[in-house]
């Protein structure tokens, strides 16, 4: 009896609870397009009850009797409380939350993600942001907007030259620390074509070198939505070798499902581009080494055309033969001329240059499908005679659900790239007039740089014969700027296709499973002329560079919210396969003919080289977010990496990485608190090693030509194969603290980190005994460690004025902790001029990039300059340590004002700290060109003067010990004498002391302006557009302050592939573009 009352109790109360539940059904939709949200949370308010909604958004759940209300939650919406009122069908809308959209951040893998719940700093930025004032170099456009993030640019950057990026400082002694740049999921590669760019001369003797800049450029930044920038190896642990370095992670913009409607978009930007910051140049003294004239048999005095200097006589008008007249082809033969300054002569060289840019997008979807398609046309004509840069960018981004759980999606760019390209560097370019020139040479003169019968007009000759003659018309040193403009080119063309086509299939709610095919790949062709007739022996060279990365990718990913759980997951693999070749082929001892550009006009047997690179990565990798009451978050990851490169023994490694959060705020309820969160991090990466590197292998020699006949031949290579190499990895520690004030008016991102980076894969020379000149290693350990503030907000809100700010500052301390080789030192690069060099090493224990050189000997009681017999100061062997090259501190200022239809954007970077050495400023001095080298003395005569005369440089100093004078022992005496300008300047400072031209590379720039005006629609009622904007644009408008001389600008060094920039060698020069950019909607 007592059994049967307890299974009927059972029974009955079983199926009172079942009589107690309703089933509820509906569809979750996004309120602004009508579209199903797959795997929105719906629950029973105040009840454990929930579930997830399908692909097509709809759900169906049970809930109690008296349940009241459902509440429904979906990342990026606003969360919605509906009262099920008795009812059995509910369809719920959601609301896009603005603010919580900004929260959402794409990290690695492509994976979006709350802010809230990441536990490392990511930082991004907006296409709206990086299309400012049409910056066409994505990387370019970052400068000064990311803190911790340091773009290092070329000068030639305007003409699609190489710009570099740093995160958080340099992590590799080598150099090699450049970021992993991705495109909606799509790994590309950053690659830098520059060929010289040193200012190199071929082994014999002809001239290459031109920057044809970095492959990032390909990439178009209209068709960017947005930036984000993983800083350290825990934010991007999940690429693994290729990822130490940080990820710039792109994302696209695309279309949109709803309604079929087409969305249409068109802008144009033209601007003119002016040279800027030119060097202040003397206009008193002209051609010569002497300030008295040279005379004919005929008595008349001509200019010292075999002088590439200005340190000649006063430009004062007196008749004189000047290098036109000794050309029996040009109209002033034999006429003597005034010798007058021609004060606007470098500045006349440079063109007004300018730069269009035309994009039109069509976007749109339906109900299962997106799309956009997007076209790019740029057209650049540089500052420089016969330069110029073509662009097309074609871009298509669609998607297409098949099934309401399968999904295809496919996403393609091209990218063609043509130009001619100004030569730069010291040696042989158009621009070697700012460090040798005559200030009487007519610039606009030698524009008609060829007489009619093709002879060449150059401002350099040889010393003339007694009766005016001259024996050769080959110039000494230079080429007249215009021949190198016209005659000697750099061109050069590429053609790219990037992208991926995928799947993806949602098996749950929960559960999402994609693979991806993506590929980037790019032909590269190069042609360099040397012409007949010029200093430098002709020739002509080709090179083809072709590039195929291929990435084969698969992602599971899971999410689940329980209660007040919630979890997600991921796992997937990834096979990443490259091949690289070029050929390259060059003319030797000459060309045949004149005007002949091919490999056939070689003189003697052509050089050609090739090589062939293969190389493949494969992972595996996972990653878990588990969440707390949307206040606690624990992430873990790691990656494992099978890398070809490296042995057999040592070829597979894994990077793990930990971090969590805790959104405090949601803790505290202090009203002006909107939003508080702090983080920890802690992750290890790994960096691969180039191919070929641990193992022998023989390398393609050149053509014998020996007793049996003509033979390919082998050769053994110079460096040591070592195969015990391992990859060098990164240990980061990171711990931030991000805020939000006032309903999110105001914000706080606050970072501190350190990274070792042990076990540096380094390049040591050895003996040259052993028959090798170097070998490579696991040794060295370099540790960064710093902090990153960023702060933003809108000072300013009402009816018609708002004013939003973004500040961004970094500081980061770099240290050698050590090199691991029996040397205390690591020399990484050097310039030598004269036989005298400046180098860069870093030191055990010290800082990255040491600046090494010769210095002034200075008196230790006073720090005063030591002076020898001769009155001119000495100075010590290139040992002296003169700081590193690397800035104190970074940042960046970007304010964005809107003042009823008018918005004005300003965009200021600066840096403080760090060194560089001039080359041209120290040239510039050398040849008696630079402003100062005629100025005034104390005296209030021109240093020029003789001595006798008042003249002269004084110099404050003390004679070194043991000098004697006239007999006379002055050690130690304080002196200040005055000396000869040229033999101070030319054979003291321009040889031999280094210190006068390493300069602070500190400096304040407005880099970008904007100023727009938005019209009404009443504006263009008649016509079909849906608003339109007009913008004044500026780029590099105004240095506001620089501590180096005028003349160098220490924000656009010559960097070449190095991501630093400590040499100046005669770049291209400062380009301020003004212009007006329009876009409309459709």
């Amino acid at each position: 009896m007592k059994k049967f009352f307890l299974i009927f109790s059972c029974v009955f109360f079983l199926a009172f609870y079942g009589f107690a539940q309703q089933v509820i059904r509906g569809k979750v939709t996004d309120a602004s397009n009508g579209t199903g949200i797959p795997g929105a949370s719906v629950l029973v308010k105040g009840a454990s009850t929930g579930t997830s909604t399908q692909p097509n958004g709809s759900y169906s759940i049970s809930v109690p009797a008296n349940a009241t209300t459902l509440v429904v939650k979906y990342l990026g919406f606003i969360i919605q409380e509906v009262v099920i009122d008795g009812r059995t069908e509910i369809d719920i809308a959601l609301m896009q939350d603005s603010e919580s959209l900004s929260e959402v951040v794409v990290t690695a893998l492509g994976i979006k993600r709350s802010e809230r719940s990441l536990g490392y700093s990511t930082q991004e930025v907006k296409g709206d942001n990086l299309t400012l004032t049409k910056e066409q170099n994505v990387i370019g456009s970052l400068a000064g907007k990311i803190a911790g993030v340091q773009v290092v640019g070329s000068s030639g950057a305007s003409m699609g030259g190489t710009q570099k990026i740093k995160i958080r400082g340099v992590n590799s002694l080598a150099g090699s620390d450049q970021p992993l740049i991705v495109i909606d999921g799509t790994p590309i590669s950053n690659s830098n074509f520059s060929n010289g760019g040193g200012g190199a001369s071929g082994s014999d003797g002809s001239y290459t070198g031109a920057d044809y800049g970095n492959v990032a450029q390909d990439i178009n930044p209209d068709d960017i939505e947005s930036v984000n920038v993983l800083k350290g190896p825990a934010a991007s642990a999940l690429y693994g070798l290729r990822g130490q370095y940080g990820v710039i992670m792109i994302t696209t913009k695309k279309g949109a499902k709803g309604p079929k409607k087409v969305d249409v978009q068109f802008s144009s930007a033209f601007s003119i581009e002016k040279v800027g910051n030119l060097m202040p140049m003397q206009n008193l003294y002209g051609a010569g080494s002497k300030q008295t004239w040279n005379t004919l048999d005929n008595g008349q005095k001509y200019v010292q055309m075999d002088y590439d200097e200005s340190w000649g006589p006063k430009m004062d008008g007196t008749p004189v033969r000047q290098v036109f007249s000794f050309y029996p082809q040009d109209p002033t033969y034999g006429q003597e001329t005034p010798f007058v300054p021609h004060s606007s002569n470098i500045k006349d060289f440079f063109e007004t240059g300018n730069n269009a840019v035309n994009s039109i997008s069509v976007s749109g979807g339906g109900e299962n499908s997106t799309f956009r398609l997007s076209y790019t046309n740029g057209n650049i004509n540089g500052i420089e005679p016969n330069t110029w840069l073509r662009r097309n960018n074609l871009g298509l981004n669609t998607s297409l659900d098949l099934t309401t759980k399968l999904t295809a999606s496919a996403n393609i760019n091209y990218a063609g790239n043509k130009g001619q390209r100004p030569a730069q560097g010291y040696d042989g370019g158009s621009r070697n007039f700012v460090q040798w020139f005559q200030r009487n040479i007519d610039m606009k003169r030698l524009k008609d740089y060829k007489y009619a019968d093709g002879t060449f007009l150059h401002w350099n000759l040889d010393v003339p014969n007694s009766d005016g003659s001259l024996d050769s018309y080959q110039p000494l040193y230079w080429n007249n700027p215009y021949f190198e403009a016209n005659e000697n080119l750099n061109n050069d063309d590429r053609d790219r296709i990037f992208g991926d086509i995928g799947l993806t299939y949602q098996v749950l709610p929960e559960l999402k499973l994609s693979g991806f095919v993506r590929t980037d790949s790019y032909i590269q062709n190069i042609e360099e002329r040397s012409a007949v007739g010029g200093r430098y022996l002709s020739s002509f060279s080709t090179g083809k560079y072709q590039n195929k990365e291929m990435n084969y990718e698969f992602l599971g990913q899971y999410t689940k919210t329980w209660n007040d759980f919630s979890l997600a997951a991921n796992v997937g693999s990834n096979i990443y396969t490259r091949k690289y070749n070029y050929l390259l082929e060059k003319t030797e001892g000459g060309l045949i003919s004149p005007d002949f550009y091919n490999i056939a006009a070689s003189k003697d047997r052509p050089t050609v080289t090739s090589y062939l690179l293969r190389q493949q990565i494969r992972s595996l990798y996972a990653m878990a977010s588990f969440g707390y009451k949307n206040i606690y978050y624990l992430d873990a990851s790691i990656r494992n990496d099978n890398t070809s490169t490296l042995p057999e023994k040592n070829n597979s490694y894994y990077y793990p990485s930990v971090s969590g959060s805790i959104v405090f705020g949601e803790l505290l309820k202090w009203k002006p608190l909107s939003y508080g969160k702090v983080r920890l991090s802690y992750a290890i990466a790994g960096s691969n090693v180039s191919p070929y590197r641990t193992s022998f292998v023989y390398g393609i020699g050149g053509i014998y030509d020996g007793p049996l006949g003509t033979i390919n031949t082998i050769y053994v290579p110079d460096d040591i194969k070592n195969p015990d190499l391992q990859p060098s990895f990164a240990h980061s520690y990171e711990a931030g603290l991000d805020l939000k004030f006032l309903n999110n008016r105001f914000g706080v991102d606050f970072t501190l980190y350190k990274q070792q980076n042990k076990d540096q894969i380094i390049e040591l020379k050895v003996s040259g005994t052993t028959g090798f000149n170097t070998t490579i290693i696991n040794a060295g350990e370099i540790e960064n460690k710093g902090v990153e503030l960023t702060l933003n907000g809108s000072p300013v809100r009402s009816e018609n004025f708002s004013w939003d700010a973004a500040f961004n500052f970094a500081h980061s301390k770099n240290l050698i902790k050590k090199l691991g080789t029996d040397s205390k030192v690591y020399p990484i690069s050097s310039n030598t001029y004269a036989g005298k060099s400046v180098f860069l090493n870093s030191y055990e224990l010290g800082s990255y990039g040491s600046l090494i050189g010769q210095a002034y000997q200075r008196d230790p009681a006073t720090g005063k300059i030591l002076l020898g017999a001769n009155n001119m100061p000495l100075y010590t062997p290139a040992t002296h340590n003169f700081g590193t090259v690397l800035p104190q501190y970074t940042g960046g200022f970007l304010n964005t004002f809107n003042l009823w239809k008018f918005s004005i954007g300003a965009m200021i970077d600066f840096q403080k700290g760090g060194r560089f050495f001039s080359w041209s400023k120290m040239l510039a001095q050398k040849s008696g060109q630079a402003e100062e080298t005629a100025a005034m003395n104390d005296k209030g005569h021109n240093i020029r003067d003789a001595v006798a005369e008042g003249g002269g440089i004084k110099i404050n100093g003390v004679y070194a010990p043991g000098t004697v004078i006239n007999g006379t022992d002055v050690s130690g005496q304080e002196a200040s004498p005055y000396v000869e300008a040229r033999a101070y300047y030319r054979n003291t400072l321009g040889t031999n002391v280094y210190e006068e031209y390493l300069y602070d590379a500190s400096y304040v720039k407005l880099r970008e302006l904007s100023v727009g005006y938005t019209f009404d629609k009443k504006s263009f009622s008649k016509l079909p557009f849906g608003s339109l904007k007009l913008a004044f644009i500026a780029r590099n408008p105004v240095m506001i302050w620089q501590k180096a001389p005028k003349g160098l600008d220490p924000s656009e060094l010559s960097s070449g592939s190095s991501s630093i920039s400590w040499l100046e060698t005669g770049g291209l020069n400062t380009v301020r573009s003004y212009g007006l950019n329009l876009n409309i909607n459709f």
